[in-house]
């Protein structure tokens, strides 16, 4: 540190010291200009006369008490380089504490990573490039599916969700569908209905939603093939899962375009309700198409007329159920009871093949025999529902709302009235009725009388508000068999 720029930055000025070593001014003229005790100045003085400017470095600069020894970072970051070199900073610290014992700070790790060049910042990185991908050439060869989650009806209605199905080639909307949820039974139904429309395209190109794709491998460490991939597959449709958004921008530019024109189309015509938007959604598709769609690079359809019937054997739930002692199988909180004939004894401990389709119809099949079967017993009880997740919880709300509208809040009445004055309330009780606006006296002669009416339960009566949330939530439910 010899020149001027360089001692300013220690806080000492040199030309003024200088100055009263040359004699040119005097030490009080000094103190006041440097602003410093006499004591210090006298010592910064006797410095630089025998060091020069070099002397008036602090001694302590360089010197780190706090600084990991060398030998102990580079012990750290041969670990982080060998087992965790794809790690965030703050993971990597937590699995050296985890696994090693070593313990050392988020910040110290990501400073001796990014001097690796392990680490860099997001600001740092360099962004992604999306190019563009040449459409496929047929229609049908590929359809990009997704679910998109609005305001579709504003505020005359709930948020839902729109299936939305665009064929790759042409840019054109094959189909469309209004659900509450995006579940693996509304994705068969809504494929259901565009195979009977179109036929069976050759690939569907999708997200890595958990209808599409498992999220977590099994104890084996496989990822099995989800519910609906297996129906794809059982169809001869290969499902693709994409890996970015960009990667099926198609789709996702025609959610951008639904949302903005769909809304207001829907607004125009005060349609708030997915009955309503269902009846509709064929004209508008008519219309978007006209207006958006282009022609395919070759003329041949890709799409398969496939065999009648075949969508309703093929599009379903299967899951494998181990046979009891008792020739019984568990299934979605029911018994199923198999009709013991000889040759369904053989089959006691054995795995068979539960088949549910779209419209809940259930068969039992041991390899590619049927099993005649009955149903014994199914608990509906809103306490015992399973866990939903968060895509399916507004249905699965509006089912408990009901069934608690419809049920007693408690599962066992006392046959006799308490003591509560609220009881002479009830409407269907005529000895209520009567002694509505009785005295206290008289009262006190008919409390803990019998109870002539809510003796018991009350059965759920299935009205069509009731019967239609049953049905949309036991299908909902299928998505997890």
């Amino acid at each position: 540190m010899s020149t001027y720029e360089d001692l300013s930055a220690s806080g000492y000025d040199e030309k003024v010291l200088a100055a009263y070593v040359e004699g040119k001014i005097s030490a009080a003229e000094a103190i006041s200009s440097l602003k410093l005790s006499r004591t210090h100045f006298y010592r910064l003085a006797q410095r630089y006369r025998e060091l020069g400017a070099p002397g008036l470095v602090n001694r302590k600069y360089g010197i780190r008490n706090r600084a990991t020894p060398a030998a102990r970072r580079d012990q750290i970051m041969a670990l982080v380089e060998e087992k965790y070199s794809d790690f965030g900073p703050t993971l990597a610290a937590e699995k050296l504490l985890e696994v090693h014992g070593i313990k050392i700070s988020n910040e110290t790790l990501r400073n001796w990573m990014k001097d690796a060049g392990l680490w860099k910042e997001r600001r740092d990185r360099s962004p992604r490039v999306f190019q563009m991908r040449e459409p496929r050439q047929r229609l049908g060869e590929l359809v990009q599916v997704d679910g998109s989650y609005h305001k579709w009806f504003e505020k005359r209605g709930p948020e839902t969700c729109l299936l939305v199905f665009i064929d790759d080639a042409t840019s054109r909307i094959m189909h469309l569908s209004f659900v509450q949820q995006e579940t693996s039974f509304n994705y068969m139904f809504a494929l259901k209905q565009y195979i009977h429309q179109h036929g069976a395209p050759e690939a569907l190109f999708s997200d890595r939603f958990t209808v599409f794709r498992s999220a977590k491998p099994d104890k084996h460490g496989e990822y099995r093939p989800t519910q609906f991939s297996t129906a794809c597959a059982s169809l001869g449709i290969q499902v693709i899962c994409a890996k970015t958004p960009q990667a099926k921008g198609r789709v996702e530019r025609v959610n951008r375009t639904l949302q903005d024109r769909l809304i207001k189309e829907l607004r125009l015509r005060n349609i708030g309700t997915i009955q309503e938007a269902t009846t509709y959604l064929p004209e508008y598709i008519a219309a978007h198409n006209a207006r958006f769609a282009r022609p395919p690079a070759l003329p041949n359809n890709a799409h398969r007329a496939l065999p009648e019937g075949q969508t309703d054997n093929l599009l379903v739930f299967t899951s494998p159920r181990k046979v009891f002692k008792d020739l019984s199988v568990s299934y979605n909180r029911m018994k199923l009871i198999i009709d013991p004939s000889r040759e369904n004894q053989n089959i006691i401990g054995k795995f068979v093949l539960v088949v549910v389709n779209l419209q809940g119809k259930i068969r039992i099949f041991d390899d590619e025999r049927e099993v005649d079967f009955r149903i014994f017993d199914r608990i509906r009880r809103i306490g015992e529902a399973p866990v939903v997740q968060a895509k399916r919880l507004d249905a699965a709300l509006a089912l408990g709302k009901i069934i608690q509208e419809q049920q007693p809040h408690h599962f066992q009445r006392p046959k006799v009235l308490p003591v509560s004055n609220r009881e002479f309330q009830h409407p269907d009780d005529p000895t209520s009725v009567r002694l509505r606006n009785a005295p206290d006296e008289v009262r006190k002669q008919y409390r803990r009388r019998p109870r002539p009416i809510l003796h018991t339960i009350p059965i759920l009566v299935c009205k069509d508000e009731f019967a239609k949330h049953m049905a949309e939530f036991d299908n909902n439910s299928s998505s997890d068999i």
